[in-house]
């Protein structure tokens, strides 16, 4: 399948949204410290619905990666680079729809090990998110390749 010359407008404001939501339910954790005392057909608190909207909206993000595709990288950069891009990306992908999934399993199933699970998943996920931002940062103001306009609304 080729690959599109950018992405499109809906894999970009999808994109930004997610990592909005990412954000905000990394701030809220702390209303979950108490989960196991909370009934668990309590209405979900604010963590937990962020959490779940992330995880729909990845999957739509997955759906479009897997049938519309992405741009290709950067022709100018190493081999090894485009690689580890493209693994990134996979494991963003990965990170932020299992993260999600491990907090249902915690909270509904009272599963300690899910808790335990979803805490790695997040480090995780902030961690690669930090080094994918990074590497963005890097091509925009060391590089200077424009790569980070493939991610913006605005069209050249």
């Amino acid at each position: 399948m080729p690959r599109p010359a950018s992405y499109s407008r809906l894999q970009v404001v999808l994109h930004w949204v997610v990592v909005a939501l990412i954000i905000a339910a990394f701030l809220l954790s702390d209303q979950m410290d108490e989960w196991e005392d909370m009934p668990a057909d309590a209405a979900l608190p604010l963590h937990g619905i962020i959490g779940l909207t992330v995880f729909f909206l990845m999957l739509a993000r997955l759906a479009l990666r897997l049938f519309r595709g992405a741009p290709p990288p950067p022709k100018n950069d190493p081999a090894w680079q485009q690689r580890v891009a493209e693994l990134t990306h996979w494991v963003l992908y990965a990170l932020a729809i299992a993260t999600p999934w491990s907090g249902g399993f915690a909270f509904y199933l009272r599963w300690e090990e899910a808790a335990d699970v979803h805490e790695l998943l997040k480090t995780l996920l902030l961690l690669t998110a930090a080094a994918h931002t990074a590497a963005a940062l890097y091509h925009q103001f060391i590089v200077k390749d424009g790569l980070m306009a493939r991610m913006g609304l605005r069209r050249p």
